[in-house]
């Protein structure tokens, strides 16, 4: 069996630059929609604090995994998961 080809610096670059730009769009735009929600309504910031939540939720569960995948530790299989 063949080892497949190892990735260029420039793959893996390009790879780490989407995963932060994701990571950005991720933490920002929940937000953002919620300032314009807020806008369009003319309510309170309610939409705004509910998408910082949401954004920041969201962004810190993809960055928790990206640590893991990182770190080489396998992910964690639920409870009751006979499988090995």
């Amino acid at each position: 069996m063949t080892q497949p080809e190892p990735r260029t610096p420039l793959s893996i670059g390009f790879q780490w630059a989407s995963r932060i730009t994701t990571l950005g769009l991720e933490f920002a735009l929940p937000a953002l929609v919620g300032v314009f929600l807020d806008g369009r309504l003319h309510s309170s910031p309610v939409a705004t604090l509910i998408g910082a939540v949401l954004g920041f939720a969201v962004g810190m569960l993809h960055l928790l995994q990206i640590a893991r995948e990182g770190s080489g530790s396998p992910p964690k299989r639920p409870r009751g998961d006979k499988t090995a």
